[in-house]
């Protein structure tokens, strides 16, 4: 039977602790190509943003910003950006509460690097931002966004989805107060869903590796769901397998157990 594998990307193939994806890592993807398995990068991460990972030419096609796009060889298959009125009335909230926050658009991402968080955020996750217009209040038709990062307290988090429902709020793992925030109705699991219902031909056998909350809804989408051992413990508690970490070879110890290298 065919087999295709979904790849989560931040802490999952690359350690951002040290910005790099291990040697084991890249050896099993490898393996799994000469193998003619499907192999794809299910991220929350913008497109611009996987691009600049080294090893994205070793994978053809990328779910990114969190299931709002998807593209085979750099061409757009699906896509769905957030509502602009809505993007233009949360921006507003944020500037009016001086709240740091960095946006998502096709090509690139752009946020306020004189706020700390925004430069913390940008240095964590290895992603060079442009610098975001004082005036994007004024620009937004003019931009497809697809996914905004956001500093919001735990506290205020339940006010924020009560006030923009269309919106999903994912808490981000690995930085204070961080939040993934995108269309309601996309996940990475609507997006391999899409794809699932594309697929044409033979039978086909589904994977996912993942660390965090937004691995969720792509666990409950695939046939075996494989969680990294440094993951939080609800993807865990969700998974068929939990693996060892990111800084214990868990991919490719998980690929040679499964049997799938």
């Amino acid at each position: 039977m065919n087999k295709s594998i979904f790849f989560d990307v931040d802490n999952t193939l690359v350690c951002r602790e040290k910005n790099m994806i291990s040697k084991s890592t890249i050896q099993a993807i490898k393996s799994l190509k000469k193998k003619n398995i499907n192999i794809a990068i299910a991220t929350g991460r913008s497109l611009a943003m996987v691009k600049q990972e080294s090893f994205y030419d070793l994978f053809k096609t990328i779910i990114s910003a969190n299931g709002s796009l998807i593209t085979v060889n750099d061409e757009v298959i699906y896509k769905e950006y957030m509502n602009q009125r809505l993007v233009r009335d949360l921006l507003t909230v944020f500037e009016k509460n001086q709240t740091p926050y960095c946006i998502h658009f096709l090509h690139e991402s752009k946020g306020k690097l004189n706020q700390a968080w925004v430069a913390e955020f940008s240095i964590k996750y290895n992603m060079p931002l442009g610098y975001l217009e004082e005036d994007i209040l004024n620009q937004i038709e003019k931009y497809e966004i697809f996914q905004i990062n956001a500093y919001i307290k735990d506290s205020e988090i339940e006010m924020m989805r009560q006030s923009y429902p269309q919106f999903s709020f994912v808490k981000l793992i690995d930085i204070e107060d961080g939040y993934d925030i995108f269309n309601k109705h996309c996940s990475k699991g609507s997006a391999i869903r899409y794809l699932r219902s594309h697929q044409s031909g033979k039978e086909m056998e589904y994977y996912a590796f993942g660390d965090g909350f937004n691995d969720l809804e792509m666990f409950a989408e695939v046939d075996y769901s494989i969680a990294m051992g440094n993951g939080c413990d609800l993807l865990k508690e969700r998974a068929t397998y939990v693996t060892d970490s990111i800084h214990e070879n868990g991919i490719y110890n998980a690929l040679k157990n499964l049997k799938l290298i």
